[in-house]
């Protein structure tokens, strides 16, 4: 991709208004940002930059629900089951904060929902908590057909 000028001044000013707060990626990815988001993905920010908790942008985009934001992030190479430091996985982010967008989209795209966090609960048992919503429930158990308790 070709960027004029202009677009390095328009990354360079979004990234500066953004580092304030952590590494920028992660800051758009948590906010919302989703043209901050695609501009960086597109001039090769580092995707797995990390930010308090061993977080991810996809972590934080999945536990946010900005499903288009985690596409995007997915779509440019961000690794769909990295772990923070308690081991959530971008699926489990978005299953602990109840956003059905973002597990629908990273279960379709081959999140893995045998990953364990570090107190041994994977996908399938976050999936099961109280609180959760029946359409997350619902799409876990339609994933999980070579999952076995």
């Amino acid at each position: 991709m070709d960027l004029s000028a202009t677009d390095w001044v328009n990354i360079a000013l979004a990234e500066a208004t953004l580092s304030r707060d952590g590494p920028p990626l992660l800051v758009a990815s948590d906010l919302g940002c989703i043209a901050a988001v695609k501009v960086m993905t597109e001039a090769g920010s580092h995707l797995e930059v990390t930010g308090s908790g061993g977080r991810r942008p996809l972590h934080l985009a999945a536990a946010r629900g900005h499903a288009g934001i985690v596409a995007l992030l997915v779509g440019a190479g961000g690794e769909i089951n990295a772990q923070d430091d308690d081991g959530n996985t971008p699926l489990i982010s978005a299953i602990l904060h109840g956003q059905t967008g973002p597990v629908e989209l990273l279960l379709a795209v081959g999140a893995d929902m045998t990953i364990a966090r570090a107190d041994g609960l994977t996908a399938v048992h976050v999936a099961q908590l109280p609180g959760t919503p029946t359409a997350i429930m619902e799409l876990i158990a339609m994933g999980r057909s070579d999952f076995e308790q």
